[in-house]
């Protein structure tokens, strides 16, 4: 599987402000249904080769065509969205890549079209800013809370997320925020604020992760205060 340094990249859009995606949505009321083995191990090795949450690629899986569920002849949705991850042809044009490097990027195929989601998602914002990320996916804020709540449901029900391969952070860990970022007394993000950490500042992991109201939280020690909190995953990266 290549990683995202040699990916081939087939260009065929000036920017990605050119470009969106627009899918079949499947059912995003339903409690998302179990990963079959292929898509999971697709999800799994995407996430581990671009660095990001594989659970977030599930997500989008699950509510485009449930896992290629309406792919069968490679279904196209109403706005002309096609293949198992929904790219518009034209975005495919841009962001198709040949995940399983047998010479075709083909938007009908899960082994190129979940590297090609990876692709636009890290494109842009993934992982500092999923909200931005999974917005460019779909122009819906009730699209991004129901990826991250399918994201959620597929890290309790498989239990890893971060990378592709275990918890993205562990205790003893090291952090800062990637934006100015609340810490909050509990998981939640109707919880009281203890401090606004800035970027820069530093922080150990000292619990978690737990997921809570489509987020992801790590307790952290914030050194440079010395106060003690719950921040989103999201916004955290190695110090």
């Amino acid at each position: 599987m290549p990683s995202r340094r040699n990916i081939l990249k087939k260009v065929g859009a000036t920017g990605t402000a050119a470009v969106t995606i627009s899918g079949l949505s499947g059912s995003a009321t339903a409690t998302p249904g179990s990963i079959p083995s292929n898509y999971l191990s697709e999800y799994r090795q995407t996430g581990s080769d671009y660095g990001i949450d594989w659970t977030y690629l599930a997500g989008v899986g699950w509510i485009e065509t449930q896992h290629g569920q309406y792919e069968a002849g490679c279904d196209e949705s109403s706005a002309g969205a096609r293949g198992p991850m929904q790219f518009m042809p034209s975005t495919w044009d841009y962001y198709g890549v040949d995940g399983d490097g047998d010479g075709d990027a083909d938007i009908c195929d899960y082994r190129d079209a979940i590297p090609a989601a990876a692709y636009y998602l890290t494109d842009n914002g993934a992982p500092g800013d999923w909200d931005s990320a999974l917005y460019a996916y779909n122009h819906s804020s009730a699209y991004v809370s129901d990826v991250m709540d399918a994201a959620a449901y597929y890290r309790d029900a498989y239990g890893d997320g971060g990378g592709g391969g275990g918890d993205r952070f562990a205790d003893g860990d090291q952090v800062t925020p990637t934006t100015n970022l609340n810490t909050r007394e509990q998981p939640g993000t109707g919880q009281p604020i203890v401090a606004t950490i800035s970027p820069g500042e530093v922080g150990e992991i000292m619990n978690g992760p737990t997921d809570k109201g489509g987020y992801t939280w790590w307790g952290v020690h914030w050194l440079n205060r010395n106060v003690w909190g719950w921040s989103v995953e999201r916004y955290l990266t190695d110090a």
